[in-house]
């Protein structure tokens, strides 16, 4: 699936080469497989699985409201460091959440690994947390995050 941009040249946030692509598909496995082994040792039980399903199920439903909510009256016309706060406000909550209980956190970041799975494989290029939301309604908005810095550096050593 492929996302219509207006080509100017290479944009952050909307771009991803190989690289970029590679680093956000192995982050979401070790991302994935860390939990797992966490979940495995805690022993897991159905309230832990439940609490798990329930916070990566909140957490998608947050991210899809607040993209849908937003539209492309607000997303469009904000600076992408604006964005960039808004999108990841909710997950600085993650560590309050594990004190809370570690399976409302364990769910935050299960949807961060999906999310960074998912933007690899369709080569997202914007904020990995917006990357189920941006696949749901095909809309493309520029969104800064950390792993934009690979795409700047993968870009520089590859330019033609």
């Amino acid at each position: 699936m492929s996302f219509q941009t207006e080509h100017r040249g290479f944009a952050v946030g909307q771009e991803v080469g190989s690289c970029g692509r590679c680093t956000r598909l192995v982050l979401g496995l070790l991302l994935l497989v860390s939990i797992g082994r966490s979940v495995a040792q805690m022993g897991p039980s159905a309230t832990l699985l439940g609490q798990i399903g329930g916070s990566l199920l909140l957490t998608a439903v947050l991210y899809i409201v607040l993209f849908w909510v937003l539209g492309v009256r607000v997303l469009s016309h904000l600076h992408p460091w604006i964005l960039t706060g808004i999108f990841w406000a909710p997950m600085l909550f993650i560590p309050l959440l594990l004190l809370i209980s570690w399976g409302w956190g364990f769910g935050m970041l299960l949807y961060l690994s999906v999310a960074l799975f998912v933007g690899g494989l369709t080569s997202y290029g914007g904020c990995e947390l917006v990357a189920l939301p941006s696949l749901l309604f095909r809309r493309h908005y520029t969104v800064y995050c950390p792993l934009n810095a690979i795409d700047l550096v993968e870009r520089r050593y590859t330019k033609r």
